[in-house]
């Protein structure tokens, strides 16, 4: 199979995003400013932006070939399209914010456009709304997830936060080879086409009426930075041979997956140290191709690794108080997450790209080695605090979601100026209370 016929133009999707999910990656950005000019800035800012990436306001669409591919097309949206603004009088900012911003705060409210439904088709690339309230405001931008991943996102924003900061006449300093995806494709080529590793097919599930859903809720926990810091010197003395160092992530990831395994299993007998466990995470592979991808790249690049743990660590983990820590386990959950994730690398990306190219139909293929229900994934280190937007709108203050519908494993919100680290989950109330106990009791909270 030729080039052209995986892709047209280093801007066109590459196979990777074809069997992203098809939704969006979505947050709300909280601001304590209420300036008159905010709307302006932002919709000038936004036009710069455009400038750079004028497939914002394209619109994803089917390929004819292999099944389940996408495309953008050419440009079609105007930027009242991509930008609007709404006013909710009723909200006062300061209410959210002495509320610490909990997502039952954004509840029955509309913060993002209207048209970002599954009803719209073909659907757009970006869409951002602006809410007025009174004290503040707030910012909802959504990016389609089969053109980016959060690391991309995060670039996005900086891009934009800079054209409202400067001006969106002036220079920002913008590569065009942000946006070539064509380096991830050019170097599959060599790149055997066989079923690799890190791909599964996920079969469909046999139609059945689904179960009544249990009242959910979704929450944050805060955990402290200096401690996870302190925690990992500690780990990192303690790892088992073959792993010479973890990191902070890998530590966090660890106690995570432990507070979930304490929450959901901690009551059964089966804790036996043989009985092992799966999760799945998310695992930027910028950095992993020689020579790197740009840091800025505004396209997808991960893969997703399975960790394999024993059940007997993760129940300890998350039974840890000031009183007792576990280390050692803490340990060897950590060592396997480091351990899984140098399995991806530009040889295992190439594997992933070049099959994908070569399939008739990749609308079943899914990323990771096999299914697992727990994953966690991090937007630690996404960076929205330092994100200057100017005079008129300043810093971010809080990054959030509303309530969601669905039971949702950790997620690792971006880093807190001070270090720390915000951690949305979505339980039903009883999953919640254990979720919430496990981390009362711990060290690590902050």
């Amino acid at each position: 199979m030729g080039e052209q016929a995986v892709i047209q133009g280093p801007s066109q999707l590459s196979p990777l995003e074809w069997i992203m999910p098809c939704s969006y990656i979505s947050q709300i950005l909280c601001f304590s400013s209420s300036n008159p000019r905010i709307s302006d800035v932002l919709r000038n800012g936004l036009a710069g932006t455009l400038k750079d990436i004028p497939y914002l306001a394209s619109r994803i669409v089917a390929r004819a070939h292999p099944k389940g591919s996408v495309a953008l097309s050419s440009p079609c949206d105007s930027l009242s399209d991509l930008f609007r603004v709404n006013t909710y009088a009723d909200v006062d900012y300061d209410a959210l914010k002495s509320g610490a911003f909990r997502p039952s705060l954004f509840d029955d409210r509309s913060w993002f456009s209207a048209d970002l439904g599954p009803g719209t088709s073909p659907s757009p690339v970006f869409r951002a709304v602006l809410t007025l309230v009174k004290g503040g405001c707030l910012l909802a931008v959504s990016l389609h997830h089969q053109t980016a991943d959060v690391t991309a996102y995060g670039s996005l924003l900086k891009i934009w936060a800079s054209h409202c900061r400067t001006g969106s006449s002036e220079d920002i300093g913008f590569d065009q080879g942000w946006l070539d995806r064509t380096a991830i494709v050019r170097s599959s080529h060599n790149a055997p086409a066989d079923t690799p590793l890190l791909l599964h097919r996920e079969e469909s599930a046999p139609s059945s009426q689904p179960p009544k859903p249990a009242k959910l809720e979704t929450q944050y926990l805060k955990f402290s930075g200096e401690y996870l810091k302190r925690l990992k010197a500690g780990v990192n003395r303690h790892l088992p041979d073959g792993t010479a160092w973890v990191s902070t992530s890998d530590v966090l990831t660890a106690l995570l997956w432990g507070y979930i395994i304490h929450s959901e299993f901690a009551d059964d007998d089966n804790t036996t140290a043989d009985g092992k466990l799966f999760m799945r995470i998310a695992v930027n592979s910028r950095s992993r191709y020689d020579p790197p991808l740009p840091k800025e790249y505004l396209g997808s690049s991960f893969g997703v690794t399975l960790v394999t743990a024993k059940k007997a660590d993760l129940v300890a983990i998350g039974s840890s108080t000031e009183q007792k820590t576990f280390t050692s386990e803490i340990a060897n959950v950590a060592a396997a997450v480091r351990q899984s994730i140098n399995v991806i690398n530009e040889q295992a990306m190439n594997r992933i790209v070049n099959h994908l190219a070569a399939q008739d139909d990749v609308s079943s293929l899914k990323l990771c080695e096999q299914a697992a229900d727990v994953s966690i994934v991090s937007w630690a280190d996404e960076g929205v605090y330092e994100l200057d937007w100017g005079a008129e709108l300043g810093h971010c203050e809080a990054v959030r979601l509303s309530s969601l519908k669905g039971k949702r494993y950790p997620v690792v919100f971006p880093r807190l100026p001070n270090g720390d680290l915000e951690v949305l989950v979505t339980f039903d109330e009883e999953l919640m209370s254990k979720w919430q106990k496990s981390h009362g009791q711990s060290p690590w909270r902050a």
